[in-house]
């Protein structure tokens, strides 16, 4: 989607180590309410530390839609989604689709990565709640490899395709990675453009 992008808001509830938005905030725009853009015809991203803790996240969406948003994605690491309550409101609101944050490939990765007990879990349930209740909201998956065990680029397309992720985005984060680590994430990725998972679009940005 060519989108624009919005700031949510800066509470997370999770307490990733090296947390990728602590210099982007700055940098991309806040949505504030009332909205004066004219969004007519254009997709919107929603984005931030973790925007489903911002309680007024479905005015937002509706104030989005009035505006000509022709759609909405939130970026979130899906944990409040696994309250029915909660996805059937974004729902109402409009939201178009969902890219959730993938951490790792198994449970005890993902939990020391985002440092909270059970977030793997919660997130999965979050992931099964939308596609039961709004299965007409996309879901995509948002990897960010890491040189932790269980978080390399392979890991985390391996976790995308046994979740049943149909699409993933691959940010490369290069401020964040060494120069000892781009030849051979360099390889990964001509390796899976190459050869993608069967089934599943990935697409790969460097930001």
């Amino acid at each position: 989607m060519s989108a624009l992008h919005f700031v949510v808001g800066e509470p997370c509830n999770n307490g990733c180590r090296g947390c990728l938005w602590t210099r982007r905030l700055d940098f991309v725009e806040p949505v504030r309410l009332p909205l004066r853009e004219d969004l007519s015809g254009r997709g919107v991203r929603l984005a931030g530390r973790e925007p489903t803790l911002r309680t007024d996240l479905a005015a937002v969406v509706r104030a989005l839609r009035r505006a000509g948003a022709s759609a909405v994605e939130v970026e979130t690491n899906g944990r409040m989604l696994a309250y029915p309550r909660y996805v059937r409101a974004l729902r109402e609101a409009g939201v178009s689709r969902f890219a959730i944050k993938l951490f790792a490939n198994d449970a005890a990765e993902w939990d020391a990565h985002t440092r909270v007990p059970g977030s793997y879990e919660q997130t999965l349930r979050g992931i099964e709640v939308t596609r039961r209740l709004a299965p007409r909201i996309q879901l995509a998956a948002t990897l960010v490899p890491r040189r932790d065990r269980g978080a390399g680029l392979h890991d985390l397309v391996e976790c995308a395709r046994r979740l049943g992720f149909e699409q993933a985005r691959v940010e490369l984060r290069l401020a964040k990675l060494d120069l000892s680590a781009l030849q051979p994430l360099a390889s990964d990725v001509r390796a899976l453009r190459e050869r993608p998972p069967l089934g599943m679009r990935v697409d790969v940005a460097a930001v």
